[in-house]
């Protein structure tokens, strides 16, 4: 068995109290700053156009230079696992479109800048009493990064992505030309390559989304289940109805054990008769923490709550969708909660910076970091495999639809096969897999996790499933484009003339360290 180094034995002896003492609070009060300066400096809805003039005149100016043009967001900003390299390219001020720019009311569409961030648009649309037609749980995630990867909810089986919501792009193209493309304009086809094109098309400057009334609260209903076939098929069998629950989501304890949770939307006479829960406070337990203690209702029993709709919107928020337990294995404690409960979720730019090149080698190496998506019908048998391989718990689960419209993600025997204008969807799970493989949690570094995460993503491939993009991706350039369908990317990227202007997908996915390197 290798030995470690100095540096890792050093983080395994001192990495909690190191978050606890200096990034988690330092973290939370540069977040505090960081929402000041946002507050302070934030740009005018009215001034939109002056913003995207500037734009479309940057990319005119600097769009035959040598450099492949991307944003000037820094690396470390994102809510992916890499940081992202931008040396070598050619920055374009884009950070300041971070407005919500109007609501139409009588169309029932916001339109927003790409840097708005859901937590901004969904406190916005609230105030007026509305709400996206689907949001995602993370409030740092921005509306841009979204609609251009992948956005998936607990609502996604009625709604489909959140690029699905979306009912207009604007785009400044590689020539610097400005259009605004829809479902069914002149440039339909743009529209469908857009969705997982990562800013590899052109420069999002605007985007128009569905919205629906708000309603104050979401009922909530939880019922266990202790066998993973009795589960499996209560849970398929919901997404099939012919009216299934608004929201559906599981999180998945142990073979045995899960918890399937339905959602209704509610008003404010049901509050009444159902107890209130406001599931993100700060001092209160973490969603999966809450969810997990209804195992002790026992069998065929449920219970019900009513949470406020943003509460409910941003449950997965503070414990960073089950990660927290794993970088602060005491943050849902008592104790924890109650004096440091406030510095969550953590600053993430501080956190990946704060992170060692070893830290991030032996992530890659030892933990399982993955979110795939595959048709519906093989959800046992994935979970199966799962706990064979990794014996990871909790899993979060979701079902979506998803649409194939001839672009990137295609169902199952439609891959590489000429769209022929038929819209046709499929009902998907989405597995959410976050922690230490058992057999290294026992002590066993010499476990080849990432020979067994790319057996996963080839599973998932050879399925018609999908990764998403903004975890670890361990497959190689050529097995990411077999999973992913480049066919309409590539006209796009002739016809608008992004070649040599914009980065391809690969290589803004790709982790900044070569998994390969680590194969067994």
């Amino acid at each position: 068995m290798p030995q470690k180094s100095a540096i890792e034995n050093w983080i395994d002896n001192h990495r909690e109290l190191l978050l606890l003492t200096i990034i988690l609070p330092w973290g939370k009060l540069f977040s505090w700053k960081d929402r000041l300066i946002s507050f302070l400096t934030r740009p005018d809805p009215k001034d939109h156009e002056k913003r995207v003039h500037r734009v479309v005149s940057d990319v005119r100016r600097l769009s035959r230079q040598a450099k492949e043009l991307r944003t000037d967001r820094r690396g470390n900003r994102s809510l992916t696992t890499r940081i992202s390299d931008k040396s070598q390219s050619q920055p374009i001020g884009i950070r300041d479109l971070r407005s919500v720019v109007s609501i139409d009311e009588a169309g029932m569409t916001v339109r927003v800048e790409p840097f708005a961030t859901i937590g901004d648009v969904v406190s916005h649309l609230d105030k007026k009493g509305y709400q996206l037609e689907t949001a995602i749980e993370m409030k740092g995630a921005t509306i841009g990064g979204l609609v251009l990867a992948i956005g998936m909810t607990t609502k996604s089986h009625i709604t489909g992505l959140m690029h699905d919501i979306v009912e207009a792009y604007e785009i400044v193209t590689a020539e610097g030309e400005l259009l605004r493309v829809t479902k069914e304009g002149e440039h339909a086809d743009l529209f469908r390559a857009i969705p997982w094109s990562h800013g590899t098309l052109g420069f999002l400057v605007a985007i128009e989304m569905r919205i629906i009334p708000a309603t104050p609260y979401v009922r909530l209903v939880y019922r266990p289940f202790y066998s993973l076939e009795t589960y499996c098929e209560e849970h398929s069998r919901l997404l099939h109805s012919d009216n299934p629950p608004t929201y559906l989501e599981a999180q998945v304890f142990g073979r045995n054990k899960a918890v399937i949770i339905e959602g209704y939307p509610a008003g404010k006479e049901e509050a009444g008769d159902f107890p209130v829960n406001d599931v993100n406070s700060w001092h209160k337990p973490f969603f999966f923490k809450h969810v997990e203690s209804m195992l002790e209702l026992g069998e065929g029993r449920d219970f019900s709550e009513l949470v406020p709709l943003t509460s409910f919107l941003m449950r997965h928020e503070r414990s960073m969708c089950m990660t927290m337990g794993q970088i602060v294995p005491s943050a849902n404690n008592v104790w924890f909660r109650r004096f440091f409960g406030w510095t969550l979720p953590p600053n993430m730019p501080l956190l990946k910076s704060s992170r060692p090149t070893e830290e991030r080698e032996r992530s890659m190496k030892r933990q399982v970091y993955q979110d795939f998506a595959f048709p519906s019908e093989h959800l046992q048998g994935m979970l199966e495999h799962l706990h064979d391989e990794f014996e990871i718990y909790p899993l979060l689960i979701y079902p979506c639809r998803v649409f194939d419209r001839g672009g990137m993600v295609r169902l199952p025997g439609q891959r590489a096969v000429e769209w022929d204008g038929t819209e046709r969807s499929a009902l998907y799970f989405n597995i959410g897999i976050y922690g230490e493989p058992k057999a290294v949690r026992e002590g066993n570094f010499d476990y080849p996790t990432v020979n067994k995460v790319r057996e996963i993503e080839q599973k998932i491939s050879d399925l018609g499933g999908f990764l998403h993009t903004y975890v670890d991706i361990f497959s190689t350039k050529e097995e990411f484009e077999a999973m992913f369908d480049h066919s309409l990317w590539r006209k796009m990227r002739q016809k608008y003339g992004a070649e040599g202007v914009f980065p391809e997908i690969y290589d803004k996915v790709k982790p900044e360290l070569d998994p390969l390197q680590f194969v067994r």
